[in-house]
């Protein structure tokens, strides 16, 4: 499965679900999410973000890539900006044997160009978010 993580670029859509976020202005957030990488491949596992009400249009965060019986893959930390209605970010990883992967991501969400990655997050508990992800 480990892999499969250098092909250098693959159409994800992502489903975060069980999205918490914090009361306070700003927080962290936590949640799981799966991918598909086209008719079959199927990702799983969890992240959390932190957001401030300070930057808006920027986060990062942690997360983790799971198998069927919820072992822990790869483990790593990821960051996001957005420029106008584009967000882009990159994301590093590293398996429990030492291995490290990296690599960038994108997305281009034209229904608000005020969102904020909160916000962004929220939203993916009511639809799907497609994006691009590179290794």
């Amino acid at each position: 499965m480990i892999s499969r993580f250098t092909t250098h670029r693959l159409l994800v859509f992502l489903l975060f679900t069980q999205c918490a976020l914090a009361q306070e202005a700003g927080g962290v957030l936590y949640g799981t999410w799966t991918a598909t990488a086209g008719p079959s491949q199927i990702f799983r596992g969890t992240w959390s973000a932190e957001t401030s009400r300070r930057g808006p249009n920027q986060s990062q965060g942690s997360w983790t890539l799971v198998n069927d019986t919820g072992e822990v893959m790869l483990e790593g930390t990821w960051s996001a900006r957005k420029t106008g209605l584009h967000w882009q970010g990159t994301w590093k990883a590293r398996t429990a044997k030492g291995q490290s992967f990296s690599g960038s991501w994108e997305a281009d969400l034209p229904e608000s160009k005020d969102q904020t990655f909160a916000l962004l997050l929220q939203r993916t508990v009511e639809k799907e978010v497609a994006g691009f992800w590179h290794s």
